[in-house]
């Protein structure tokens, strides 16, 4: 009696186990679901950010870049026609608080740039470093960004710059101007070593700057970037004006 009593028991708590298994199961498929879809519609605002920033720029920028952002068009269809609608309240924040937008296609992320470095900017994208400058066509400047590396927002982060290598390119867009760069280096510097972000005469530089090495954060990595002209030969200045 006593062992059908110890059967039983022993029944029950495998059948416990089975549905404490299933159930986790069922929570981390929907866990995953949910976090695809909500990285998702992360770079879908900002490609829709991006697309804001070109038609309020003039008209001749816009037939400069005419074959370039009908390419971008191509990829980024896909991925707004699946990606979910966000509150429309936070688009109109984002669109009025960022500067600018930053795409890397050989990492596959588009963020939007904020002109400081609070948690909250960095939550939404990244953001402008202290004493740098605005990202512009101007000569003897640099702009530095800083972004989280992984995190909530996995690979819509600097979670993988550290693989840009020489003649990468990027580009950013503004109000103003259509921006590209090309990767130049890499350097790993302690965290309080911002002599590192001198201007250069003649130059417009851009520094990505992130925690290295991941997931630590006890140093940061520099990719290093300069302007240049875009792939149709056409100067951002000579664009614009």
């Amino acid at each position: 009696m006593e062992s059908r009593k110890k059967r039983n028991k022993t029944k029950k708590k495998g059948r416990m186990l089975i549905y404490i298994g299933f159930f986790l199961m069922l929570f981390s498929t929907g866990f995953l679901i949910y976090q695809k879809e909500r990285l998702e519609n992360k770079k879908e605002e900002a490609i829709h950010l991006e697309k804001e920033f070109v038609q309020e720029s003039t008209p001749k920028q816009n037939q400069t870049q005419d074959k370039k952002a009908k390419e971008e068009k191509k990829e980024d269809t896909a991925t707004s026609t699946n990606a979910p609608v966000r509150n429309e309240a936070d688009k109109i924040t984002l669109s009025a608080s960022a500067i600018g937008v930053i795409r890397i296609d050989k990492i596959g992320i588009v963020l939007p740039i904020l002109d400081n470095v609070s948690d909250q900017s960095l939550i939404e994208g990244v953001g402008i470093v202290e004493d740098t400058d605005l990202p512009s066509s101007k000569e003897n400047t640099i702009t530095v960004l800083a972004g989280h590396r992984g995190g909530r927002n996995e690979e819509q982060t600097f979670l993988n710059i550290d693989k840009l290598e020489q003649g990468d390119e990027i580009k950013i867009t503004t109000k103003e101007e259509i921006l590209y760069y090309k990767v130049v280096g890499q350097e790993v510097i302690e965290p309080t070593d911002w002599g590192k972000f001198a201007r250069e005469e003649g130059k417009t530089k851009l520094f990505l700057m992130s925690c290295h090495p991941y997931p630590q954060n006890y140093q940061r990595l520099l990719v290093k970037a300069e302007r240049i002209k875009d792939t149709k030969g056409t100067d951002a200045n000579e664009i614009k004006n």
